[in-house]
């Protein structure tokens, strides 16, 4: 029986050394390098900024179909205060935990418009729920 590592091209040794060079990078999604000699350099004058997505539905860091950018700012945000943990619950359980989180009344205003006695699932439903279809991704990547 063999054990699959994830790399065939290196071993387990250089896998540990190149996840590590990287780590800070996909922690903080930014450069966490003290020394800018070891960062690497912006794209130049002749390179694109944003680099197109792989399916070539659009640019990376952009709004998903259906879904503008204050969209995905709200939904963002609301995943922000809520996590995964009140999941399942209904509207009033909801509140409740965004009320012990201190979240911004705004953010409690906007679920309280959700319907009462339906159990929400996950943060996707509850948004559905709070949005028409025009505010809601219309597929996955």
């Amino acid at each position: 029986m063999s054990m699959d590592r994830g790399s065939a091209k290196h071993g387990p040794k250089r896998d540990e050394l190149m996840a590590h060079e990287v780590a800070g990078i996909v922690r903080a999604r930014r450069d966490t390098r003290a020394g800018e000699w070891r960062s690497p350099e912006p794209p130049g004058e002749d390179a694109p900024a944003l680099a197109s997505r792989p399916d070539s539905a659009g640019v990376l860091g952009s709004a998903p179909p259906g879904m503008t950018t204050v969209d995905v700012e709200e939904r963002s945000e609301l995943a922000r205060w809520l996590g995964r943990a009140v999941f399942p619950a209904e509207r009033d359980e909801v509140m409740d935990h965004l009320r012990h989180q201190h979240a911004p009344d705004r953010v409690v205003d906007e679920v309280r418009a959700a319907p009462e006695g339906v159990q929400f699932t996950s943060l996707g439903q509850l948004w559905r729920a709070l949005r028409d279809d025009s505010h809601v991704e219309s597929h996955r990547y």
